[in-house]
């Protein structure tokens, strides 16, 4: 599965003992060398046939498999849990905000007392009203 790990591992009752190399299929250099090979963090570019040559002083021999990679589900768990730690991050702040711009923009606490100034902006153009409003 897509993001998990795979461990292949080879093995020979060879006598004398074997050397273990691992390839992948249509590659030149080696992958790993050891009975045991291990992939990790599984991707679609690993996928294909894989095989591991047993070699003593006698002799060769290779064992072929084919890896399968199949799309997990991990990729989307952890973009469900990227998301809901921007909302757990934004939902705080944006309350922090909103309760800020209310009280900039609420009137005293005092009915009846006057707003010193408006402004208003249309197309980049300031307007300031010079009327006296009041909090009801």
């Amino acid at each position: 599965m897509e993001g998990s790990s795979v461990t292949l591992t080879c093995s020979s009752d060879a006598n004398p003992a074997a050397n273990y190399t691992w390839y992948k299929e249509n590659e030149d250099s080696p992958k790993a060398s050891g009975q045991i090979f291990n992939i990790t963090h599984i991707r679609p570019e690993h996928r294909g046939s894989y095989y591991c040559e047993a070699q003593n002083r006698i002799g060769r021999h290779n064992s072929t498999l084919h890896l399968t990679v199949v799309a997990g589900k991990l990729p989307v768990i952890l973009n469900v849990i990227r998301l809901t730690l921007m909302v757990l991050v934004l939902i705080p702040l944006l309350l922090i905000l909103c309760m800020r711009k209310k009280k900039l923009f609420s009137c005293g606490a005092e009915p009846n007392e006057p707003v010193e100034a408006i402004e208003m902006q249309q197309n980049d153009t300031h307007y300031y009203s010079n009327s006296s409003l009041y909090c009801n």
